[in-house]
């Protein structure tokens, strides 16, 4: 989410990033998350009841404006506002990424969250198979052509088989599958 209000305020003139400064992005929802969908669906009864209960118990019904505002682009509770802005968040991200980890596989890393992330790769209803549980592949990577990513720790742009959590370092690296070594991927960078 970082990298979306990154961008926006790039975007928007609310900041500038300096001639000294690297934008590495990671994991960001650049045309939103089926997440964001999902949950709002959930709570206006749309899902099933089980989904509407996690959502009760768990305090995101109703969604709050952080998760509205990653509906995702040009879907059923994106805005015309919010795709213009949409818009101009990508072009910033765009012109200005130098480094970017993207998830392709929402089990990644074995951790204490992996089977929550399992969970949300199989349940919530993602454009494609490729996604690391909360964004898919083509929203992090948008704008940015596939064929400029590796799978290897060594590449600048990494197709990674993490999950959204494994790309925030939380569970270091894997100990021999380089395309699930996010730290190694960071140190590469410095």
């Amino acid at each position: 989410m970082g990298n979306l209000m990154f961008a926006g305020a790039l975007a928007t003139g609310k900041c500038s990033l300096d001639s000294s400064s690297t934008w590495v992005g990671m994991a960001g929802p650049m045309i939103g998350s089926m997440a964001s969908d999902f949950v709002q669906e959930s709570c206006s009864g749309e899902t099933n009841i089980m989904w509407e209960e996690i959502g009760d118990i768990t305090g995101r019904c109703p969604p709050n404006t952080g998760l509205k505002s990653l509906a995702y682009e040009n879907g059923n509770h994106s805005t015309p506002s919010m795709n213009k802005e949409y818009e101009a968040a990508q072009m910033a991200y765009r012109e200005n990424v130098a480094a970017l980890m993207c998830g392709r596989s929402y089990s990644g890393l074995v951790s204490k969250y992996q089977a929550k992330f399992w969970a949300l790769g199989h349940s919530i209803p993602h454009k494609s198979k490729e996604n690391d549980g909360m964004v898919e592949f083509q929203s992090c990577a948008h704008g940015f052509p596939e064929s400029k990513f590796g799978d290897n720790y060594r590449d600048r742009f990494y197709k990674t088989k993490l999950n959204h959590y494994d790309m925030q370092f939380l569970a270091g690296d894997s100990v021999m599958n380089e395309d699930k070594m996010p730290v190694k991927w960071f140190e590469c960078l410095l």
